[in-house]
């Protein structure tokens, strides 16, 4: 195994970067989950300002408010959700900020003709990753890789994608963000 940048990785690298566009924060904030710990601060409401780990069925405990369902939506959409509903019956203005004190710990497996690391990588914290981002987290492609059958499973579902239209993805509604437990298969080139 090389250690190191060969000219193909740095070629696949500069590729990656190229074709990732700015994104607005919302568009690639990675969603709360159950088990990720949250602070919520109201300015100047100390009984309003809590910390909390996310149940399993993606609600917090919320005074005043109880159940509130926070898993699957970003920070931004549940400090809209949590204004609007203490400005209805508590508080006349309310600024409120979300934060994620700790997100819980996911990954995927990349597999196969990477040239880097191969086993799990950690998704991101804050943001969303997609499959060209782990391939390149990955150490990219090893010069025996088929770029054209790069496999995701998914709950026991697989499908099949090529590089270069992965790549060319501008629009993040259409790219395929990957979720804890999934699985990026690189397999070999045939001769």
């Amino acid at each position: 195994m090389k250690t190191g940048f060969d000219a193909e990785k740095l070629m696949f690298l500069s590729l990656v970067l190229w074709s990732c566009p700015a994104l607005g924060a919302d568009e690639v904030d990675r969603k709360i989950a159950a088990a990720d710990t949250i602070i919520v601060e109201v300015f100047g409401e100390k009984d309003f300002s809590v910390e909390r780990r996310v149940e399993a069925g993606g609600t917090i405990v919320y005074p005043f408010l109880g159940n509130v369902e926070v898993a699957g939506k970003t920070t931004l959409q549940v400090v809209t959700e949590l204004k609007e509903k203490l400005e209805k019956d508590y508080l006349v203005t309310a600024q409120v900020s979300v934060n994620v004190k700790e997100y819980t710990r996911w990954t995927v497996a990349v597999l196969g003709e990477v040239a880097g690391r191969v086993g799990p990588i950690k998704l991101p914290g804050e943001k969303q990753m997609d499959i060209v981002e782990a391939i390149a987290e990955a150490g990219g492609f090893t010069s025996n890789a088929n770029k054209n059958k790069i496999q995701l499973t998914r709950n026991g579902q697989t499908t099949t994608y090529k590089f270069d239209e992965l790549r060319k993805v501008s629009d993040p509604r259409k790219k395929v963000w990957l979720e804890p437990g999934d699985i990026v298969y690189v397999p070999e080139r045939i001769f």
